[in-house]
């Protein structure tokens, strides 16, 4: 329905303005971020607490996956049930997600509870007591979804590749957490690393909706700008690789993937948009050559603080397939005769239709920008910036990047599914 709506309405995407972004900061340092649509009578407020994956060890593996639970427990001045009483009042959206270097918090109400619900938000986050006697449910929910994680085909994946890319760094581990590692965590521990990585220096607040700009500053800067910034030390990793062609076998597959992998930029880069750009003209260019051997080939970008990865994932029969799709890939970043001033309008006005589409669901769009916004982007409305030439220079800049093949062994002679 999607692109039905695309074809039909391409004149109307073409003329039609952008949204825009627009900064501020509150008077303890969070950064915010405003993006309007008037559509619909409702606001978001996604919260993004720069705390994941990369700042644990393997002691503490899921800790942080573990605290977005418990963050949901009881305040200074609300209990569990207060808490949950609260926002069913306003008939909110209220959910959260970990991933490797970050944690978000979502809201959504009508434009009149709007300043209700951020009251009631700034107080889980802010002002969390981490109850000791909801520890050992929060635990058994976080490791019953650990061992549902295990019995999943990805999860052997998963694992394979984050150790072929990530060695040597907590990207290395998973974002759900260690079974082990979750049961031996202490309420001190937890409570330690809340005090420590909840702070509003450490946070951006993205706005989307039907907001009045001030008057949402006003309740922000009330609720969360009270509160004494702390300083946060932050954690670089860096990414290295020893070797261009690594090779895993893991018997409990039933398949076998092939993974290109190229480290480009960052998501606070110049060339960040470039990069979108010229990964989603490779992806379409790519999903026609590799359609025989896998019609669900992705080629995608993943992006922390310390890294942004261009990403080829593939399907294979055997080695000699991998083998193929390598050259196919290689052969495409060495010829870039796929980026064309037409591809790059339809990438321009594609991207403005996703956003108006994100943005009828603003918390939607929230889960979309958190990874963006943890990382560094600058500026959410990025498409806009590209241009024909630059795609065509980051696309040499490309070639002089540095790339790994993975080819990950599950079951041999098992057929592909």
């Amino acid at each position: 329905m999607k692109y039905l709506f695309f074809i039909l309405f391409f004149p109307v995407l073409l003329f039609a303005s952008s949204p825009r972004c627009e900064y501020a900061t509150l008077n303890n340092g969070i950064k915010v971020v405003f993006v309007k649509v008037a559509e619909n009578p409702v606001i978001s407020s996604t919260v993004v607490v720069k705390v994941g994956l990369k700042h644990e060890t393997k002691e503490i593996n899921g800790i942080s996956h573990l605290l977005e639970h418990l963050m949901f427990n009881g305040t200074e001045k609300r209990t569990q049930r207060q808490l949950y009483n609260d926002f069913d009042a306003i008939g909110c959206y209220n959910n959260a997600s970990t991933s490797d270097h970050y944690t978000a918090y979502y809201l959504l109400t009508s434009k009149e509870y709007f300043e209700k619900g951020i009251e009631i938000q700034s107080d889980m986050l802010l002002h969390s007591i981490i109850p000791a006697d909801k520890i050992g449910k929060e635990k058994g929910i976080v490791i019953e979804e650990i061992r549902k994680d295990r019995m999943s085909p990805q999860f052997e994946e998963e694992k394979a590749f984050r150790k072929a890319i990530f060695m040597g760094t907590p990207y290395e581990m998973k974002v759900i957490g260690d079974e082990k590692s979750v049961k031996s965590l202490k309420r001190a521990t937890i409570w330690n690393f809340y005090k420590r990585y909840y702070s509003p220096k450490n946070m951006v607040i993205l706005i989307s909706g039907d907001f009045e700009k001030q008057k949402v500053m006003d309740y922000l800067n009330e609720y969360f700008g009270n509160v004494k910034p702390v300083e946060v030390e932050g954690k670089n990793w860096e990414i290295k690789w020893e070797k261009d062609f690594e090779k895993i076998n893991v018997p409990s597959l039933p398949y076998n993937v092939f993974y290109f992998v190229i480290k480009g930029v960052k998501a606070n880069s110049k060339d960040f948009p470039l990069q979108e750009c010229y990964t989603d003209l490779l992806n379409s260019f790519l999903n026609k050559k590799l359609t025989e051997i896998d019609p669900q080939a992705s080629i995608s970008t993943d992006y922390t603080d310390d890294y942004g990865l261009i990403k080829v994932r593939v399907k294979v029969k055997s080695d000699e397939e991998a083998k193929k799709v390598e050259k196919i890939v290689k052969s495409a970043i060495k010829n870039p005769d796929f980026i064309t001033d037409g591809k790059i309008k339809e990438f321009k006005i594609s991207s403005k239709a996703d956003t108006l589409f994100a943005l009828e669901r603003p918390h939607f769009y929230g889960m979309l920008m958190a990874p963006y916004l943890a990382a560094g982007c600058t500026d959410l409305i990025y498409y806009k910036k590209v241009n024909y030439n630059d795609v065509k220079a980051f696309a040499e800049k490309v070639k002089n990047f540095d790339k790994k093949s993975v080819f990950i062994e599950g079951k041999k002679n098992d057929k592909k599914n």
